[in-house]
């Protein structure tokens, strides 16, 4: 898979659970999500490097 494919993926993942973030009243659970936001921007980072 090229790196513009994979980063689209991984952004397109990132809308996504920037939206889970927003519904979520859980704060344990909004923690979480957060964490994952973390590790796919730094995913995207890197695909940019």
């Amino acid at each position: 898979m090229s790196e513009d494919k994979e980063r689209l993926i991984f952004e397109q993942e990132l809308i996504r659970l920037y939206g889970d973030c927003e519904r979520c009243k859980d704060s344990e659970i909004k923690e979480e999500i957060f964490e994952d936001i973390n590790i796919l921007k730094e995913a995207i980072e890197l695909l940019s490097q």
